[in-house]
């Protein structure tokens, strides 16, 4: 069973119900969740507090890496901290290394603000930046056409959240072929929702291959607390050492990755 949306609040009788909570599926309580969490607690306590490439890596961590992949059918998966510093990292590290002024970014103009800072970060490395109006590809596709950058990448929130709208993933799905650039989607609000896996917008679309890139966060529907990055192993390599908010902030408390594990 999966647990109720509700709170205590203080100096008040009773439950409230919440409606605003990530916690789509209610995962976050569920029996098995709640479990593995306290299994991982008693057995390792938070786990090595240190980065993943100096000590933070576990083979739990690995696992729960190993899950998402095959849940984005990708190679393999990279964890971050939180799905704001999963976009932070993804684009800086593909767009804002020493390579920037050889690279475009193109956005839809209401992206979440965590690939907007990203954005922001790659443009002040040198990287160009370019936003085209929400959801319309033939912008996109005109300012493809005017860039004379050798690097492109397109980025794009799946589900917007603040509106209710999919991405055109199919659409951009067939631009990426056209032109050669790499595909950044942010599925954080869509993992678990969409999909007969729950793999998300481009697994509904039929597109999950023409994504190079596939973001999410594990606070959401996974009901845990944390971001990922699926992709094959190059670029996993390349996240490992460049993306920044994985490279410097200390590895996921070893309950949460349980209780994600559990989730998936």
């Amino acid at each position: 069973t999966t647990g109720r949306p509700e709170a205590v609040l203080p100096r008040r009788q009773g439950n409230v119900l919440i409606f605003c909570s990530n916690d789509y599926l209610g995962l976050s309580a569920h029996r098995s969740v709640r479990a593995e969490s306290s299994r991982a607690a008693a057995q390792y306590g938070m786990g090595p507090r240190g980065s993943a490439l100096v000590c933070g890596h576990t083979s739990e961590h690995d696992e729960l890496e190993r899950r998402l992949a095959g849940l984005k059918s990708k190679e393999t998966a990279v964890l971050f901290p939180s799905g704001y510093g999963a976009n932070v990292g993804v684009l800086t590290a593909l767009a804002g290394g020493r390579d920037a002024g050889e690279v475009a970014v193109f956005s839809d103009a209401l992206n979440h603000a965590s690939l907007v800072d990203g954005a922001r970060l790659a443009a002040r490395a040198g990287a160009e930046v370019k936003v085209y109006r929400h959801r319309d590809l033939a912008h996109l596709e005109q300012l493809l056409q005017e860039c004379d950058r050798p690097r492109k990448l397109v980025v794009s929130d799946s589900l917007f959240s603040m509106d209710g709208h999919l991405a055109p993933v199919a659409g951009l799905a067939k631009l990426r072929h056209r032109y050669g650039f790499l595909l950044v989607l942010d599925e954080a609000h869509a993992t678990l929702v969409f999909g007969a896996h729950g793999g998300g917008v481009a697994e509904a679309s039929g597109c999950e291959s023409a994504v190079d890139v596939s973001v999410g966060t594990l606070s959401k529907a996974v009901g845990a607390h944390g971001g990922f990055a699926a992709c094959d192993a190059r670029l996993r390599r390349l996240l490992l050492t460049r993306a920044r908010p994985c490279v410097f902030s200390t590895a996921l408390p070893l309950p949460c990755v349980a209780a994600a594990s559990a989730a998936l």
